[in-house]
């Protein structure tokens, strides 16, 4: 199979030191089932040697590179560049908004013809994102990196083992309904999920009623089950645009992602991906560096259970926590109007608990309200000289300390409304003489600064 090695992950792949023999170039190593170092020495060509290919004595790390970087087709081959596939998954893009679908979708449609059932596919990485990852806690180290894309960091954030798409045109082919795909009713998503598309930091979208028919379909796994990971991704994402015409992601969400990122639905389509026999690497050396290629026999189709979340429990039985989680995802049939009840009135509209810094109760008993604003609206009936006056009146009105000593009362000062936690709830005790009134040279207005400039 030939392998397009510019668009793979160049920043990690092997250099080939030097120049190397006649027995050393053209496929070097050529086995099958797993791709590890060990069966790569085991299968060297007649007179290769490890120390001739490198001769830096980095073979191991190499090889390793090259079995996780190189040897399965790249996800980044399919279309060819980072960007085309950032902005597909976002729900964007040439393909999915360029104007010219027929053009757009002509290396696709090469890919699936020539590869798309021929090859191990490795799940999305990117040499683009590595850094970034690292950069900003993705899980990714120097030593262990990790280049997944927004919303499918497979490490940080997809801790249910499912990722689904949801595609709302269907105008490219022959439809939902023509091609046997079920629709689903789209309840909500919360906004922050998913800022790396839509870039909005916080906020949340409700479908309430009927919207435009959506179709939706991911796969899930079990804890190392993951070989196939890539194929699963290819399926559900571009071979489903392809071969069905699929695109449009639903508003404010991306269009592919972990189910943790994608908004809540009722229903998904479950697929999955097969192999028959192994997997056969081949290691080919162009006499500069050493690349790796793959090929496979591979089938796509619906899992053992067609419903996404049925395969889920399926997949967690036992795991009531996981379980719960799916059901904030995939509400099932007729979920919706539940679940945004539940969700309008419990998480934005109704407060079914008490803040613990917020709308505090200050006891009557110990307290006397001078005067509020906002939700505390307890206006004075005095002029703003006479109410700073009688304001004094009050912080010198003959409180004592706990030796008996005369001192100024307490003042309680709230502020549901701020930002900073510590200014929500103040207790002030003057410790020195009160500055004089704003009628005086240099004075202030002592309730004033309270309420308004403090």
């Amino acid at each position: 199979m030939a392998k397009i090695s510019s668009y793979a992950l160049v920043a990690y792949l092997a250099s080939g030191a030097t120049l190397t023999s006649a027995d050393c170039t053209g496929d070097i190593s050529t086995f099958s089932g797993e791709c590890t170092y060990e069966k790569f020495t085991n299968s060297l060509k007649t007179g290769c040697t490890v120390a001739e290919l490198y001769p830096n004595g980095d073979a191991e790390a190499q090889v390793e590179t090259l079995c996780r970087y190189d040897a399965p087709v790249q996800f980044v081959e399919i279309m060819g560049t980072y960007q085309r596939d950032r902005r597909y998954f976002a729900g964007g893009g040439p393909l999915v908004d360029g104007g010219n679908y027929t053009h757009e979708s002509a290396r696709l449609e090469r890919f699936e013809e020539n590869m798309g059932s021929k090859a191990l596919i490795g799940f999305p990485e990117y040499a683009a994102r590595m850094k970034y990852n690292k950069d900003n806690g993705r899980l990714a180290t120097e030593d262990n990196p990790n280049g997944y894309p927004a919303n499918m960091n497979l490490f940080a954030s997809c801790q249910l083992n499912t990722v689904m798409c949801c595609f709302t045109d269907d105008s490219n082919g022959d439809g939902f309904d023509a091609n046997g795909d079920d629709t689903t009713d789209v309840c909500r998503h919360d906004l922050q999920d998913s800022p790396q598309s839509n870039h909005i930091k916080r906020g949340w979208s409700v479908f309430p009623g009927a919207e435009t028919p959506t179709h939706c379909r991911g796969f899930t796994w079990k804890d190392g089950e993951e070989e196939l990971l890539g194929n699963m991704m290819y399926d559900i994402s571009y071979r489903t645009t392809i071969n069905k015409g699929y695109l449009e992601g639903i508003p404010g969400a991306p269009m592919c992602g972990c189910v943790e990122h994608m908004p809540t639905v009722e229903t998904a389509q479950c697929r999955t991906a097969t192999k028959t026999g192994d997997i056969q690497f081949t290691f080919t050396n162009d006499g500069v560096k050493v690349s790796a290629s793959n090929t496979a026999d591979i089938t796509y189709k619906d899992c053992d259970n067609r419903d996404l979340k049925g395969q889920f429990v399926a997949n967690n039985q036992g795991d009531e926590t996981k379980i719960a989680a799916m059901d904030d995802r995939l509400v099932g049939d007729a979920g919706c109007e539940d679940d945004l009840t539940e969700y309008l009135n419990g998480e934005q509209f109704l407060q079914e608990h008490k803040h613990p810094t917020k709308y505090v109760d200050p006891e009557p008993d110990a307290w006397e309200l001078v005067v509020g604003e906002g939700t505390r609206f307890f206006p004075s009936s005095e002029a703003q000289v006479e109410e700073d006056a009688s304001f004094r009146q009050l912080i010198d009105a003959g409180c004592e300390d706990s030796d008996g000593n005369d001192r100024h009362c307490i003042i309680r000062r709230v502020c549901d409304s701020c930002t900073s936690e510590p200014h929500r709830d103040i207790y002030y005790k003057r410790l020195t003489a009160l500055p004089p009134p704003s009628t005086e040279s240099g004075g202030v207005n002592l309730l004033r600064l309270f309420m308004s400039y403090w």
